[in-house]
């Protein structure tokens, strides 16, 4: 099945005005209105503005008064009451073809929001205006002018072009932008007092219209409601559909919550999480009417569901790595040896927090067992408390060797080794200290084997070191589009060594286009099979894979998988493309063009650099992409593109 990629940090910051600068020639009377001060007072009804550097008269059509009262100046603010004569002139932009415009169009309304620029999205930053609060309303690039504009100001402008961008309009290019006036009220209520331009449409129930994002577009908004799972939003942007009162189903609604990505991150959104966004802009992307806002305090997080355990590995002998679907609160863990308990007689001593991932000190482990670890009276940042029973399972710690990867070793009267050998291979490394030697890159000419005996060589004489498995760790096998709604994906690894348990690695995938960014990163944490093989995917592959993923996860292509000799941790979403801690990847597509930076990264400049096709000689949702060589880092090596075969050795020519 098609599935269009994610093109998913961002400026901290939000940007509060809009800068252009205007220069003046010679004999020029101004470069804004408040050049045009000795022009003396404008007559009534009207102000002067600067108008192609001459200081020209504007009338300017001042609100009704209501029921008694001057609708400009109630409590000491002025409100958003409008002219429906010259501020629906939005109206006639909306109408207008794209592209540059025969005749100015006219356009006099109150900025309601500014867009800031948002690190990793191509989208341009710019404001927007709206003169009544039913609309409409529109955006404005920021480089369309070089007045400097702020929320609440009055502005009269010409657009003099106009584009269209996935349903939204937007003036790409304005002339005599002027500020009328400022610090009018517009983030009230339509219904407050006084009446701001601000409309909510938690009880609308018409977003599976499409007609309905063009009513909302660039209106200013509130919204409450309840998140359903996270879903394609642009990139550097996070999008959730929203539940709300007027559209309890979110299979048919088009309405979603937009935010940075970072901002998902730091709010710890997901599913289930009830929201308010006291005052946001509408984005449009075509139907999706797409509620809008760009720092974490635009959003309150009500409640979220409770923190769960996800997954559990050893990355030594004395700690397990916990991670969690939720960041866990610091302050709730207090007694590390009763909220984290072992069978098998292991203990724990203490823990550490980092956000979704808790490190818990260990007794020693005893090698390949498997352990189960319960979790109970730690809570998430919103105080929420974990479910009891919640746990999880992990292999105790074991050192392995890993082709292009790295091996720690201890021991003592290391200082001054001068040889380490793995299988008789000679290794490169490093002396840490007199009781540690970190292997820095395991070559792949080292044998494979469950045991293989290493030998320091130190002033006293060669010493055993032990034995340590050695694996050859790489993709497979990938089924990225399968047939229907994707319920068959997976990733195939092998290591060329039965029963080998893994932990310590992990399966990150990329999105290709235009970011090449992470969008999913696995823990390898588990025993491979009788053939050396360990799968990932979907709950309806068969075998049963060892570890599981959501149906319909896997991108389809231009995209990439990788395996890396580091936590998920260092993976979180929207993490760029990186050959540090690389083992292994593949690039691959679905009859797409070649992502350069993918393939720049991953697979480097020489003849390995080759994109994978999974349309074969037929249809990619039959097919799989098989590897039918050793070499890691080599698209060549996916020379076979054929019917899927997960935990099976795939059938390569002889």
């Amino acid at each position: 099945m098609l599935k269009r990629s994610l093109k998913r940090s961002w400026l901290p910051a939000l940007v509060t005005t809009v800068f252009v600068t205007v220069g003046t020639g010679c004999g020029d009377e101004c470069v804004d209105q408040f050049d045009c001060r000795d022009k003396g007072a404008a007559p009534s009804g009207q102000v002067y503005a600067c108008v192609e550097n001459k200081c020209e008269l504007r009338t300017v059509n001042t609100p009704e008064a209501d029921a008694g009262t001057d609708a400009g100046t109630d409590a000491g603010t002025t409100d958003a009451g409008t002219d429906a004569g010259t501020r629906t002139n939005i109206a006639a932009f909306i109408a207008a073809p794209a592209g540059a415009q025969a005749t100015p169009l006219p356009i006099n309304a109150l900025v309601t929001y500014l867009k800031p620029a948002v690190t990793g999205s191509t989208e341009a930053p710019g404001f927007f205006l709206q003169a009544e609060a039913n609309g409409p309303a529109m955006f404005v690039l920021g480089s369309a002018s070089t007045t400097t504009v702020a929320v609440g100001d009055l502005v009269t402008l010409n657009v003099t072009e106009k584009e269209v961008t996935a349903g939204l309009n937007v003036a790409k290019t304005v002339t005599d932008l002027t500020v009328v006036s400022q610090n009018n009220n517009v983030s009230n209520l339509a219904t407050e007092t006084p009446p701001g331009l601000k409309v909510d449409i938690s009880g609308e129930s018409s977003f599976e219209d499409a007609g309905t994002a063009a009513t909302y577009e660039s209106r200013l908004v509130t919204l409450s409601g309840t998140l359903a799972a996270e879903g394609v939003s642009g990139t550097g942007f996070a999008g959730f559909p929203v539940a709300t009162t007027g559209e309890p189903t979110t299979a048919t609604s088009n309405l979603r919550l937009r935010v940075p990505a970072p901002v998902r991150t730091e709010l710890d959104l997901v599913s289930g999480c009830d929201v308010t966004v006291p005052t946001g802009i509408v984005w449009r992307f075509n139907a999706q009417t797409q509620v809008s806002v760009f720092l974490p305090e635009q959003v309150t997080v009500n409640s979220c569901p409770a923190p769960s355990a996800l997954s559990a590995t050893a990355p030594s002998s004395t700690q397990v790595r916990m991670t969690f679907d939720r960041r866990i609160a610091p302050a709730s863990v207090t007694d590390a040896a009763t909220q984290f308990t072992f069978d098998n007689g292991l203990q724990a001593q203490s823990a550490t927090v980092n956000g979704k991932e808790v490190v818990v000190t260990t007794t020693e482990q005893s090698s390949g067992t498997q352990y189960t670890v319960a979790v109970s009276g730690v809570t998430d940042t919103l105080g929420k408390a974990i479910v009891t029973p919640n746990s999880t399972q992990f292999q105790g710690f074991s050192l392995l060797a890993v082709h292009g990867g790295r091996l720690v070793l201890t021991g003592t009267g290391f200082t001054g080794a001068t040889a380490v050998t793995i299988g008789g291979t000679a290794q490169t490394f490093t002396v840490d200290s007199d009781t540690q030697i970190t292997v820095t890159n395991v070559p792949d000419t080292t044998p494979v084997g469950a045991s293989q005996p290493v030998e320091i060589t130190t002033p006293g004489g060669a010493v055993s070191a032990g034995n340590v498995p050695v694996a050859h760790l790489v993709i497979n096998e990938l089924d990225a589009d399968t047939t229907g709604n994707d319920l068959l994906e997976f990733v195939e690894i092998a290591t060329g060594v039965p029963n080998l348990s893994l932990s310590g690695f992990s399966l990150v995938l990329f999105n290709g286009g235009s970011n090449d960014q992470s969008y999913l990163a696995v823990d390898i944490n588990g025993r491979t099979d009788a053939n050396g093989l360990l799968v990932i995917g979907n709950t309806g592959v068969t075998p049963a894979p060892a570890i599981t993923i959501a149906n319909n996860t896997i991108q389809n292509g231009a995209d990439a998988a990788a395996i890396y000799q580091a936590p998920t941790s260092a993976f979180p979403n929207n993490t760029a493309v990186t050959a540090t801690n690389l083992i292994d990847a593949i690039v691959y597509d679905t009859a797409d063009a070649d992502d350069t930076g993918l393939l720049d990264v991953l697979l480097g400049a020489g003849p390995e650099r080759v994109q994978i096709d999974e349309t074969g000689a037929s249809t990619p949702d039959a097919n799989s992409i098989q590897r039918c060589d050793a070499a890691r880092k080599d698209g060549r090596v996916f020379s076979r593109v054929a019917a899927p075969s997960p935990g099976a050795v795939n059938a390569c020519p002889q």
